[in-house]
């Protein structure tokens, strides 16, 4: 935590907004249970609120359904976004948001959740960002695809494709 905390006093001296990620593939193994999953949650949660980060959101998982993930409560989209309300419950203030596989897609129970949406691109062809978009767009929410694969002129592409479609890259 020292560590991440100077990183973040860094970031926030610069400016830089910073979405801290809390739970990824295989990690989660070494909590016991899902009160232990929720504990960290409420701890993450209460740790930036205590520290005053104003230019931090919380992203409860990346790429949740990954079948990376020890506990079902992680994969499940129901159990997700428990985990989210959790998180917003303890500091209502603080944005947080959870992302979906590289398909773009976010279940329904998840987007409603979120104060954002964080789709993948990985898996995502550019020709299919605009149906992607469009669907997650129906929850009214901001749109940060905060990961992506590509390179190149396929990045570039799907960089403008998803700028074209309101959201952000």
């Amino acid at each position: 935590l020292a560590r991440v905390e100077r990183v973040l006093k860094a970031c926030d001296e610069h400016k830089v907004a910073v979405i801290l990620g809390c739970y990824y593939q295989r990690q989660s193994k070494i909590l016991r249970d899902e009160a232990a999953l929720r504990a960290r949650i409420v701890n993450v949660v209460r740790w930036i609120h205590s520290r005053g980060f104003h230019h931090v959101a919380l992203e409860v998982a990346n790429e949740y359904p990954h079948r990376g993930f020890a506990h079902a409560m992680l994969r499940d989209p129901k159990g997700q976004a428990s985990l989210v309300k959790l998180a917003k419950e303890t500091a209502p203030s603080l944005l947080v948001t959870t992302s979906g596989l590289g398909d773009g897609i976010i279940h329904a129970e998840v987007a409603a959740a979120c104060d954002f949406l964080t789709p993948h691109w990985n898996g995502t062809k550019g020709e299919d960002i605009p149906a992607r978009l469009a669907v997650l767009k129906k929850y009214g929410k901001p749109i940060v695809v905060n990961e992506d694969d590509k390179t190149g002129e396929r990045a570039a592409a799907a960089m403008r494709a998803t700028v074209a479609g309101g959201a952000a890259y």
